[in-house]
């Protein structure tokens, strides 16, 4: 008669007593089966994961062709930085009087201007509103533009290329 050694008889004990899900057998390990993680002493929280190594670098204000010569503008032709409480004067062909800048701030830029004309017209490139005209006073146009907004009032050309760090770069130029 053939007896089964120890080791083999260790061997299907130790089979015996090993589950899976897929089975119906159960483990004697309490921890939940699913991905690897990294073991940590169970009164302890899991490891927070790092943040990401790669980020954006932070947004730098192009250089303004004109820098912050305003008067550059008074030929209709103009880059200028400007911060808030800018005036800057546009040739009276382009049906505005000077543009003054109000507000740099939130990523948005917020202009007024006097209209010189009757009559206006709006591209819609930025968020437009026109009041007036009152007995004593033209119309004004209000403009707040996002960074990278093109837009066209009357006959000036405007475009946000830049805004942040509480200053914008305007490009403004003939409307076409």
């Amino acid at each position: 008669m053939h007896r089964p050694s120890v080791g083999v008889l260790a061997l299907v004990l130790l089979l015996a007593g090993c589950g899976s899900a897929s089975d119906g057998g159960t483990s004697a390990d309490p921890r939940p089966s699913g991905p690897a993680t990294a073991s940590t002493a169970p009164d302890q929280p899991p490891p927070t994961p790092a943040p990401p190594t790669t980020s954006a670098p932070p947004s730098t204000a192009p250089t303004a062709a004109d820098g912050t010569r305003y008067s550059a503008c008074t030929d209709g032709t103009c880059e200028i930085r400007v911060t808030d409480a800018a005036r800057i004067p546009v040739p009276d062909r382009f049906g505005l009087g000077p543009v003054t800048v109000t507000a740099v701030s939130g990523g948005t830029v917020t202009m007024f201007a006097p209209l010189t004309q009757s009559e206006f017209a709006s591209d819609g490139g930025c968020e437009a509103s026109f009041t007036g005209p009152a007995a004593d006073s033209s119309a004004v146009a209000q403009l707040t533009c996002d960074r990278g907004a093109k837009a066209v009032v009357n006959q000036m050309g405007l475009q946000v290329v830049h805004v942040g760090d509480g200053a914008a770069v305007l490009r403004i130029r003939p409307a076409t």
